[in-house]
């Protein structure tokens, strides 16, 4: 296993600024790194983890369902602010479940394709000005593209970003103060923050991001949809997470836990709260993230008890190489 990882480590990182790969596999973790000119990463090395966020967004939906505080079938106007306009069609709401696992209809982003297209092309945060108040203006100008709940799978940041914010809504919380509370601190994770909340220690440890190996890349702390993309972490942390998803039992969020892998079927993709599902060669629970100088994976395979992180600050795809490093552990 460790020769093949770090084979896949030094192949890897030709491509990249730096890259970062935990396994775990058989109660066991090991994590190796390093940049593109020999410099030395580890476990605690912060990167942008991007939309994986959205899996620690549907622990906390999975958690308040638990705890019963709303249920999946809760339309999200009931936990918005007064006066939110959300879309309807044909008579039916949007609800907490379909905003996890993206059947609400709702479209990708809550600003212009062509504008946010031309603010990455510049290496800029397509979304560094807007607010909670424009992500709710966002959601009531949407048109549906289809009836909540039916139809196939459209991945919405804009939904997983109005879902953060009516859970935060509902609980009196910021979403990163509900994230921390709810999510890390009870499984452990001392590294996983959003941009605001990170320390003077953490901050040094932060990886710089790349557009390309010479190219630095802004950092993108998405205040206005934070649950859609904002957390930083490390492979350490993830590693427990993961660990977390493959034994629930052994953790305070174990009801919660299952709870996000109930599946959805869909005729493309099989989704549950937050993580999809490839069951071909081997059933694997997967969700990958990218801002604009960081790309990330995450895996695990519950039949064979293991699990991967790949963390790169550069934006170039880390899926296939995730993939590749679970198949070397079979």
């Amino acid at each position: 296993m460790e020769s093949s990882v770090l084979a896949e480590l030094e192949r890897g990182v030709r491509r990249r600024a730096g890259l970062v790969i935990g396994v775990l596999r058989d109660g066991e973790t090991s994590v190796r790194g390093r940049t593109a000119d020999g410099g030395l990463l580890d476990g605690q090395s912060i990167f942008e983890i991007g939309s994986i966020t959205k899996t620690f967004t549907s622990l906390l939906l999975a958690d308040g369902v638990v705890r019963g505080e709303w249920s999946l079938d809760t339309p999200v106007r009931d936990l918005l602010p007064a006066g939110t306009t959300v879309p309807s069609s044909s008579g039916v709401e949007i609800t907490l479940e379909h905003l996890a696992t993206h059947t609400s209809g709702l479209p990708n982003a809550p600003i212009p394709v062509v504008a946010g297209s031309v603010e990455m092309l510049r290496g800029r945060d397509p979304y560094a000005r807007l607010t909670s108040e424009g992500l709710l203006r966002a959601l009531g100008a949407a048109t549906l593209k289809r009836t909540p709940g039916t139809g196939p799978v459209h991945y919405s940041n804009l939904g997983v970003g109005v879902l953060g914010l009516a859970l935060a809504t509902a609980t009196g919380r910021t979403y990163a103060d509900l994230v921390v509370e709810r999510i890390c601190a009870p499984l452990g994770l001392v590294d996983t923050v959003v941009d605001g909340h990170l320390g003077v220690v953490q901050r040094s440890r932060v990886v710089p991001g790349h557009r390309g190996r010479g190219r630095p890349a802004a950092p993108w702390p998405l205040e206005g949809m934070p649950a859609a993309g904002a957390l930083r972490s490390t492979a350490d942390d993830m590693l427990r997470f993961l660990a977390a998803q493959l034994d629930p039992d052994h953790t305070p969020l174990g009801d919660a836990i299952r709870l996000t892998h109930v599946l959805r079927d869909d005729p493309k993709l099989t989704i549950g709260l937050g993580w999809m599902r490839i069951d071909k060669p081997q059933r694997l629970w997967w969700h990958n993230g990218g801002t604009g100088g960081y790309r990330s994976f995450a895996g695990f395979r519950p039949d064979r008890r293991d699990a991967v992180v790949v963390l790169a600050n550069q934006s170039r795809s880390v899926d296939l190489l995730g993939i590749r490093v679970l198949r070397s552990l079979d």
